[in-house]
Formats: C-alpha cells, structure tokens, sequence
C-alpha cells in the first residue's frame, strides 16, 4: 500500500512553483519591464534632439506618407531598395500607409541620398536656412528635419543621408533605418535608453525590440497628437495592458524582425 504524504507534495509543489516563477521573472529582460518602456517612450517621444521644449507633447502622422526618393551618391537602385524595405517594415509596426511617389508634389517625406559636400545645399533646398540648424549639421552624421500643423500632426518631413561620410563613419545602415523612424514621432535620441537605434552609443544598426514597442505604443489608438506629458503617463498603463494582451512586448524579439532590413539582409 502506497501511502501519500499530502504536506510533503505541497511543500515540493510550492517550492518548485515558486522556482518555476523565478525562472519566468529572470527570462523577461529589463527593457520588457512597464516602467522601462514607460521611460523610454517619455525621453525618446517627448524630448527633443537639438531643440528642448518646456511644454511638449505627442507628435506622429495621422495621415498616408508619401516618400519621394532623390539620389545624386551613385548606386540609387540600391539606396531605395533598402528605404523601400525599412518603410514596409515601419509600415508593418505601425499600420501607417507608407509608399513611394514619383511627384514632388503629392511626396511628405523627401528622402535624399547626396555627398556631404552638397549638404548645405539639399538643406537650402529643401528645409530652409542651413544656419538655423548649424550645430546638427555640425554634429551629425546624416540629418531628418520634420514640421507639424498646430494640433502636432507630422506634415512633412525630409530626410538627408551624405552617402560618403556616412560610409566613412560606418553608419550608412544607421542613417536610413534611424532617420525615418525618427520622423514618424519619436524624434530623441537617448543614451539611457538601450537596446535601441536612438542611442549614440549602441552599436545597434536595426531596429531593436525596444524600438518595435515604442513605435507600437506611439500609434496605439489610446494616444493621439497633442497629448502633454501628463496625459502620456495617465494614459500609458492602458497601453502597455493592450499590448500585453497581444504579447506585443513579450515576442517582441521575434515580431520585430518581420519584414525587417536585418533580415532583408541576412543578418
């Protein structure tokens, strides 16, 4: 006769549950945690590079994008074959529509590969005064300008990529895949926050899952344009609920690399 020692089984049942929830806990990694994202989003969506705000506030495209394409660096075939992947990708993640137009005219986004000797003036041409945005033409590598209307709808954006320096300074992929998800609302870059293409210091060339949840939660219907950041914060547990209910953020690693350049690329 097999006799059954019931305290001895909940003892082992709860050591091994509470060894199993252990394991669960140490798998997520930090920048899967609430207040990590919540973090992230604030310094990377709220803030801005070169320009500080006292009062900012959401900013994203509530509207079709329209890239025209411009090169004058050689090898063009190549240079929008890889935006072309990178916007699919963007479009993917954010259920924006995102194509390429022939016209100037009916293009939002101009999206333009030149040599860093030209640059002062694409910039004339196509943002306006080059001394206005003299310490980013200074300091950066390639450089994404964008307008808003007053109700902080993105309306126009330009991108400009100086395909030789940019390729000296190992930072060609960088350009194309940082610049455009910038102008689609997330305009900071952050050394705080990692993994991540908005930080200076990684060596991240591609999106990282990180970036995916920010782009997810910057196009949740929960937020729209114009919120301060005290909306943002009340708002954003409601957020974060949603895409937990979708595991957005728990397969991130996996769904962010759907369609991705990365692995456009084979890497």
């Amino acid at each position: 006769m097999i006799q059954f020692n019931f305290k001895s089984w909940c003892i082992t049942c709860l050591a091994f549950l509470i060894c199993g929830y252990s394991n669960i806990a140490a798998a997520q990694e930090r920048w899967q945690t609430d207040d990590y994202i919540t973090e992230s989003f604030l310094k990377i969506a709220l803030q801005r590079e070169y320009k500080e705000t006292l009062y900012p506030k959401l900013i994203r495209w509530e509207k079709p994008i329209k890239l025209y394409f411009e090169s004058d660096a050689g090898d063009a075939a190549f240079q929008k074959e890889l935006l072309s992947v990178h916007a699919q990708h963007l479009a993917y993640i954010t259920g924006l529509s995102i194509d390429f137009t022939d016209s100037p005219q009916n293009a939002n986004i101009f999206v333009v590969f030149t040599q860093y000797a030209k640059m002062e003036d694409k910039v004339r041409q196509y943002i306006g005064d080059p001394n206005k945005i003299r310490k980013a033409l200074q300091e950066a590598v390639c450089l994404g300008n964008f307008s808003i209307d007053k109700r902080k709808r993105i309306q126009r954006g330009t991108i400009l990529i100086p395909v030789d320096y940019a390729r000296q300074k190992a930072r060609f992929l960088d350009c194309i895949v940082e610049e455009i998800t910038q102008l689609l609302g997330l305009p900071n870059d952050s050394n705080d926050v990692f993994p991540s293409i908005f930080n200076d210091v990684s060596i991240d060339s591609y999106l990282s899952p990180l970036d995916y949840i920010l782009l997810k939660a910057l196009y949740s219907p929960r937020f729209t344009p114009g919120m301060d950041v005290a909306q943002v914060v009340a708002r954003m547990p409601t957020v974060l609920a949603d895409l937990h209910s979708q595991r957005e953020i728990e397969d991130a690693i996996e769904r962010s690399q759907r369609y991705s350049l990365k692995r456009y690329l084979g890497e």
